[in-house]
């Protein structure tokens, strides 16, 4: 069946844009100042938290819906958070020995870069928002590099302090995903199924080394990285410094 001339004007202007797209996505790591994207004053209250924005979106709700605080929660950040002015609402939802999770609501004019996310306007998706002291890291995955230019063009409009931390196609969502090399990711999957990580073991470091042509020590350097790669950035509320991101 011949599609109708209009059915493409009738679809948001990204996923029309996107589908076209026979280019790599692109991911895009930046750090920005507190004050041009979200809650500024409470990080200033608590120095010593760090902020993280849950990465799973509800449907049709914000992306920055959900925020985890690692460290002391008190009383003070709470008040500094609930009266910033980008924020509609901000409760507790639960409660740790280390921390606790808000739920978070903006308002509807919120503007400038943290309006820009919540709104979607670039067809991006974020993948992290983690936030400490006076700044915030983004992790940003775009359809396209014209979608990441749109975003680029916009915080250079708005004059936004950005610094660009690292800026790669993603060639592998699952590399990109976890900060994982393609060598890191090899070497885990060989070592699982060899058996290497069964208890009790089914092969020797040795063994995985034979099967990837390299040495054992090469071998432990990958598996040491490409774990500690997966769990800072699926388990971990922290700052994602990938480890042995330049092992090609």
């Amino acid at each position: 069946m011949t599609e109708p001339n209009d059915a493409r004007d009738e679809m948001p202007a990204d996923r029309a844009d996107a589908d076209l797209e026979d280019g790599p996505m692109v991911v895009f790591e930046i750090t920005v100042p507190a004050e041009s994207f979200a809650l500024p004053a409470a990080l200033a209250e608590s120095p010593d938290v760090l902020l993280e924005f849950e990465r799973l979106v509800p449907a049709n709700r914000s992306p920055l819906r959900h925020l985890w605080v690692a460290g002391e929660d008190t009383p003070g950040f709470r008040e500094a958070a609930r009266a910033d002015a980008a924020v509609e609402r901000f409760v507790r939802r639960s409660s740790f020995d280390n921390g606790a999770l808000y739920a978070v609501d903006w308002k509807d004019a919120t503007d400038g870069l943290l309006g820009r996310l919540i709104g979607h306007r670039d067809g991006f998706t974020l993948l992290q928002a983690q936030g400490r002291t006076d700044e915030w890291r983004l992790k940003l995955r775009f359809p396209s590099r014209e979608h990441l230019s749109r975003f680029r063009q916009f915080t250079s409009e708005m004059d936004l302090d950005v610094h660009v931390d690292r800026l790669y196609d993603l060639e592998d969502p699952k590399l990109g995903q976890y900060d994982l090399t393609e060598k890191q990711r090899e070497a885990l999957l060989r070592a699982l199924e060899l058996g290497y990580f069964e208890v009790p073991r089914s092969a020797t470091l040795q063994d995985v080394a034979d099967v990837l042509d390299i040495s054992p020590k090469s071998v432990s350097e990958r598996l040491r990285r490409g774990q500690t790669n997966l769990v800072t950035n699926s388990l971990a509320i922290g700052y994602p410094d990938a480890v042995g991101v330049d092992d090609r």
